[in-house]
């Protein structure tokens, strides 16, 4: 349409100003402007106009020409414009993968390459005892369970990173500290600070943990030679198998003199499998081992609260060290050997949870090895119709089907549960007295979101040969007795 009507405006100039083939000598001559070139674009070349000698005719091919040239700039802007659209549009999107929200914002680059993350978890407990055997005194009170901070994040896409700190007890220390290679299909490799592969339990993050405190024999075990060591491992990870190795030195508090042994070492391992993982259907099953030599100063101390921290006291509490016998002295602890098996549950609503572990204490000469095992076994239920999952071989996080919002009517999450948590470090090689802890647990879980909960545990336990009976036995026995009514404010990020 637009040629036509340029061509027929052309026309009637032409006919009617034969004069205009020549040059105009002023301004006012130049007419329409019709005649002006039209700046050719880099990428477009103009059309040339054939010439025929007919000066009408040749102006008429001219103005075609410019016209087709005009079309095909046309084209090429909106051709232009469209692609600068579309890199707006990618630059949107990147701009927005930047900072990922949550109760934590991940930051990351236009290229996701690099990431970084800011992690933490906080645990205020209050708990108040009652002594029923034993005359000891317990504190009553409350306490900051764990305060941790930290980061974490990726580089170059295939490494990640982690750095965290807790505080214990006014006490701070570093936590994790880790690099990982994951640039293999199924497989992690991390060299650092981190957990060294040991049950259920422990490999899983306390936060996600279903009581207050763990089971009692997976602390007094881990501490020979498991928990977070300074070591390299190899993890292979499908979405049913999990097969975790590593060696690992000790923590990154040991501190080593001219007088003190070598470090210790050991090697951990563990694998799970989960034949069934489905949204409210789990079946999880696994194994886990460690070896430990050249443990400090030859000794070791087997103990642990009765599913508590407020009162420090240790229900339970065995040690193995160096035995002086007249002027001679043995040289106590060789090395120590663990073997454990785990299995959980997930039925909708209903989950149940449980693990064995058995601690071989090896000593030198001729004093006699000592065998020490435990266990724990736990039910759950939802009373809002939540299911507990699993991921990676490890406890996964619990998301109410709706968070806390009084206002619309929604008060998050509920949950019951019940543990039996028992620890034997009794062997009569060692000693002729039983070192039996013992303990019933009934808890509820209030979870506010997927970040916040609140915990109520009542704990039942017993000790016999206790460190917390008070002399004289004659009065207080040789049994310890109490219960414990504990809360627990948590959030995590």
């Amino acid at each position: 349409m637009i040629r036509r009507l340029l061509l027929g405006s052309a026309s009637a100039l032409a006919f009617a100003v034969p004069a205009a083939a020549q040059s105009p000598s002023t301004p006012q001559e130049q007419g329409s402007g019709l005649d002006t070139t039209v700046p050719a674009d880099d990428n477009v070349a103009a059309p040339t106009a054939a010439k025929t000698g007919d000066a009408v005719l040749d102006r008429l091919n001219e103005l075609e020409a410019k016209v087709a040239a005009l079309e095909a700039r046309n084209k090429q802007l909106e051709s232009e414009a469209a692609e600068t659209a579309t890199r707006v549009q990618k630059v949107e999107v990147r701009a927005a993968k930047e900072v990922q929200p949550g109760p934590a914002p991940t930051f990351s680059d236009v290229t996701d390459s690099f990431t970084f993350h800011p992690r933490g978890t906080f645990q205020i407990d209050y708990a108040a005892y009652h002594s029923r055997a034993g005359g000891y005194d317990y504190s009553n009170g409350t306490d900051i369970r764990r305060g941790r901070i930290g980061f974490d994040g990726t580089a170059w896409k295939v490494w990640r990173y982690r750095i965290e700190a807790e505080l214990v007890k006014n006490s701070v220390n570093l936590l994790d500290a880790y690099i990982q290679y994951t640039g293999f299909k199924n497989v992690v490799l991390t060299v650092g600070q981190h957990k060294a592969p040991y049950g259920l339990e422990a490999n899983s993050t306390d936060a996600l943990n279903e009581f207050l405190e763990r089971g009692m024999f997976t602390n007094a075990f881990g501490a020979v030679g498991a928990e977070r060591r300074v070591g390299a491992s190899i993890a292979y990870s499908t979405p049913k198998l999990t097969a975790t190795v590593g060696i690992f030195g000790a923590g990154e508090g040991v501190q080593r003199t001219a007088t003190t042994p070598d470090e210790a070492y050991s090697v951990n391992g563990r694998i799970t499998y989960e034949p069934i993982n489905d949204t409210g259907r789990v079946v999880h099953a696994g194994v886990s081992a460690f070896h430990v030599s050249q443990i400090a100063a030859n000794s070791i101390t087997l103990g642990d609260r009765p599913g508590t921290r407020v009162d420090n006291g240790l229900i339970e509490s065995v040690v193995l060290g160096p035995v002086t016998t007249g002027t001679a002295q043995t040289k106590g602890v060789r090395d120590a050997t663990y073997w454990g098996t785990e299995g959980a549950v997930v039925f909708g609503p209903f989950s149940a949870q449980g693990e064995y572990g058995h601690l071989n204490v090896n000593r030198y000469g001729t004093a006699r090895s000592g065998n020490f095992d435990g266990y724990y076994l736990f039910g759950t239920f939802f009373l809002t119709g939540e299911s507990h999952g699993y991921k990676g071989g490890l406890i996964d996080r619990v998301k109410p089907f709706n968070d806390f919002n009084p206002a619309a009517g929604h008060w998050g999450a509920f949950e019951i549960a019940a543990r039996y948590d028992r620890m034997d470090l009794t062997d009569h090689a060692i000693s002729p007295l039983s070192h039996l802890a013992s303990s019933w647990t009934g808890g509820l879980n209030w979870y506010l979101n997927p970040n916040t909960r609140f915990i109520f545990n009542y704990i039942r336990f017993k000790g016999t040969n206790s460190p917390l009976v008070v002399a004289p036995v004659a009065i207080n026995g040789t049994t310890a007795k109490g219960d414990a009514y504990a809360t627990r404010l948590q959030f995590d990020f």
